[in-house]
């Protein structure tokens, strides 16, 4: 692959992961969010009060948002408490793909720009030999990029879902909803 066909690569990669990013994350938020709603009816006791909160809460950011109505609509509301919950951690690790999907293309876009940059320092030096000088197109015949797989991504493909998976289970432990 050349460095031209790198950086439309990238380009595609960078764009492919926002798009898969945004739409997840606006679908688990909601999802998550759908859970709580349906797991702060009133109950008694000390915890009255603060599910009383986040249902009004929950209630009030659906209303200011009808924009969104697709995804109150349509994403999966999870069920912690033995559920299979299959679309919402199919959703959920969405997220994590496009993370990964963007930083392999920016990772990409990066080294083809410095590649192009080299080629460019190395032609003004080539062509300061003269006659015997390489031209631009025997630099780029030379230069093959390595593709770059989102698995290599470590990160945040393996490592931050577990982290905000546990994380999120101590706050709805903390709120109660477990």
């Amino acid at each position: 692959m050349t460095y031209q066909q790198a950086g439309r690569i990238a380009i595609l990669k960078r764009v492919a992961g926002w798009v898969i990013f945004i739409p997840a994350l606006l679908s688990t938020i909601i999802s998550i969010l759908g859970f709580m709603f349906k797991h702060s009816e009133k109950q008694p006791g000390i915890d009255a009060v603060m599910l009383d909160f986040v249902h009004v809460m929950v209630d009030m950011i659906k209303f200011n948002t009808p924009f969104l109505n697709m995804f109150w609509q349509n994403s999966p509301v999870p069920e912690f408490n033995g559920g299979a919950n299959i679309g919402f951690w199919i959703i959920y690790i969405l997220i994590f793909v496009g993370i990964a999907l963007q930083a392999s293309g920016a990772r990409m876009w990066r080294q083809s720009r410095h590649i192009k940059e080299g080629i460019e320092d190395q032609l003004i030096l080539e062509q300061a030999k003269g006659a015997e000088g390489r031209t631009r197109a025997q630099l780029e015949e030379k230069i093959h990029v390595p593709r770059h797989t989102i698995l290599l991504q470590i990160f945040p493909l393996y490592i931050l879902p577990i982290v905000i998976a546990i994380a999120g289970y101590f706050v709805l432990k903390l709120l109660g909803m477990l």
